[in-house]
């Protein structure tokens, strides 16, 4: 459950200087070329073109605007080339270069938060506060921000004032986020904390949580080692109480676990619940690791991969299959991958979730039984850039339909149709 806005920018870029005559002959030209390189798609070599020609006019607005938008734009083709290092200096580039296009602030704030660089991403934005105090967006994502740090009390104020300030979408999602601030809140308000250097665990008072510690420990590094990757912070996790879980998430009574930036799981006993909380957390670790890669990732591809290193290898077809036999359902009936629901929590008919779970689940097994563990992170990486047959194709160097055509026939073996 992630929220990444759609972020406009109110006046980027001003391909012709307004007032050409007041600048030196040599601006106009470098500005005029850079101009045409942002036009075919080369902005590296426009920030390079506008730096020169500010050099000569550093406080001319107009090539200020047009070297931030420079920066912006090489800023986006690094992002797309997982380069979110030099994406963000860029975006920190346009943001100092042109304070007043708050878009600047937001791009870097969201990149920020998604890479889990918490500290930055609260600078910036609040940066950006300071010169735009009303700006329900900048709000809004301050809340989300000091969540993250579990400032719960700051990011409940932040969502106020972005539910005051805003309008149309941003509103509704501020009321949403605000209300869900506030129930994590009033629970989590006398919660424990205890930190390691891979945890940062809350939990009630009380709770013997030191016994999970180590399962929990034991299972990240399975996972990460299974998937050949690892976080780039260590991971927050919440422990509640059944009823405290339900009353937070608001998710159905079949959700064992959740994942919105933080791990949240629910537990009864720490004896009795440890290999089924272990088994939850890496579901929810593995969505970690997906949403550090792609926030945007399909739940299809993200929920098979979770259930991948939740259940293991080898088991996706036979799971399927069994369900399939239980409730009498034909390979013919079977949805198509991407005809599964866009996001699995929202889904109330408890039979629709299972199957597609199982069927996310039973293709990512055949995917790494046929392209190796490998393939699936390669496959969430591509998609930032390309739709799922075209990623599928650039991560496997395969055909996406003709292979889910013959996962398809391998569940109709299967079943022995």
């Amino acid at each position: 459950m992630m929220r990444w806005s759609t972020l406009l920018l109110s006046a980027p870029l001003v391909l012709a200087l307004n007032v050409a005559g007041a600048l030196p002959d040599d601006a106009i030209a470098l500005n005029e070329k850079a101009s045409k390189a942002l036009a075919e798609g080369r902005p590296a070599e426009a920030v390079l073109l506008l730096e020169s020609a500010r050099r000569q006019m550093p406080h001319d607005e107009v090539l200020k605007g047009n070297l931030a938008w420079a920066y912006f734009q090489r800023g986006q083709n690094r992002q797309a080339a997982f380069d979110d290092t030099g994406a963000l200096s860029d975006f920190r580039l346009a943001t100092e270069t042109y304070p007043s296009e708050p878009g600047y602030a937001l791009h870097l704030t969201n990149l920020a938060l998604q890479q889990y660089r918490l500290a930055e991403a609260l600078s910036a934005v609040d940066e950006a506060l300071e010169l735009h105090p009303e700006h329900a967006q900048l709000h809004l994502l301050r809340g989300d921000v000091l969540n993250l740090l579990d400032e719960l009390d700051g990011s409940v104020e932040a969502y106020e004032r972005a539910v005051k300030l805003g309008e149309g979408d941003i509103r509704a999602a501020a009321q949403e986020a605000h209300a869900r601030a506030a129930r994590q809140a009033n629970v989590e308000r006398d919660y424990a904390s205890h930190a390691s250097d891979t945890f940062l665990i809350r939990h009630p008072q009380g709770t013997d949580f030191l016994d999970l510690l180590t399962g929990l420990d034991r299972a990240r590094v399975e996972v990460c080692q299974a998937l050949d990757a690892w976080p780039a912070s260590r991971a927050l996790v919440v422990l509640y109480p059944p009823d405290a879980f339900r009353a937070v998430t608001g998710t159905h009574d079949w959700v064992g676990g959740l994942f919105d930036r933080k791990i949240r799981l629910p537990i009864g006993d720490t004896q009795s619940d440890a290999g089924q909380v272990e088994a939850a957390f890496r579901h929810e670790f593995a969505h970690l690791l997906v949403s550090e890669r792609n926030p945007r990732c399909p739940t299809f591809l993200n929920e098979g991969l979770a259930q991948w290193v939740e259940f293991g290898r080898g088991q996706g077809l036979e799971r399927l299959v069994d369900h399939l036999r239980a409730v009498g359902m034909s390979t013919d009936e079977l949805p198509r991958i991407e005809e599964l629901p866009t996001s699995f929590v929202s889904v109330a008919d408890r039979g629709q979730v299972m199957l597609s779970y199982l069927l996310s689940y039973a293709f990512v097994d055949y995917l790494v039984e046929h392209q190796g563990s490998g393939a699936p992170l390669r496959w969430v990486r591509e998609l930032r850039r390309a739709p799922i047959a075209d990623a599928y194709a650039a991560a496997t160097r395969r055909s996406f339909e003709r292979d889910e055509e013959q996962f398809r026939e391998s569940v109709r073996v299967a079943l022995g149709h």
